[in-house]
């Protein structure tokens, strides 16, 4: 089954989107195993992206790292951004092929987080927005109906040795994470 993205000319409520649980835990430490997910979707080119995280000690800027490629049919190259309830942190431009890796600008993503409680408990969100034209600056593309993307999210904890993902990735190595993402179609709303 292949996972979806929307897209759409207008804001689409993030209680419409599908959600996207973190099930891979790489810890035996059973208290970092918070409840954690993504939501995503695709307005006039722009990608907008919330994580929900059942996190009552969040703090700092690196709790959650996203790895994506907006363009795996024409290039590996991929991003690795860090952020937390805090805002960003860095990003980063990773050659799987030659290992490495360099940071690169962040200003052409929007960033804003929020807090709030439900019946499971309080959560923190990171709502980021990768504007049309920083995914046109690093990937040479335009999100549209039919689009592919690659990506994983992690949620990093106990001195980031310890962390959950969206897809198993047992390496947990940056070079490698390109070899750990899954697909996404963008399709119309």
């Amino acid at each position: 089954m292949q996972k979806i993205i929307y897209t759409s000319p207008n804001k689409i409520d993030w209680d419409a989107q599908s959600a996207f649980k973190l099930t891979n835990y790489y810890t035996d430490d059973e208290n970092c195993m918070v409840f954690c997910y993504l939501k995503q979707y695709v307005e006039n080119g722009n990608l907008k992206i919330c994580t929900f995280c059942f996190d009552s000690e969040a703090a700092g800027k690196k709790d959650l790292q996203l790895c994506f490629n907006l363009n795996p049919e024409k290039q590996t190259d991929f991003i690795a951004l860090d952020f937390g309830i805090d805002g960003i942190s860095e990003a980063k431009l990773i050659n799987p092929q030659t290992e490495s890796a360099g940071d690169i600008s962040h200003s052409g993503i929007a960033y804003r987080s929020f807090t709030s409680n439900d019946q499971q408990g309080y959560y923190w969100c990171g709502e980021l927005t990768l504007s049309a034209d920083f995914i046109r600056e690093y990937f040479g593309t335009a999100l549209a109906e039919k689009s592919i993307i690659v990506l994983n999210l992690y949620k990093l904890f106990c001195g980031r040795e310890d962390y959950a993902c969206l897809f198993p990735d047992p390496c947990n190595r940056l070079v490698d994470k390109g070899e750990y993402m899954q697909e996404f179609v963008v399709l119309s709303y």
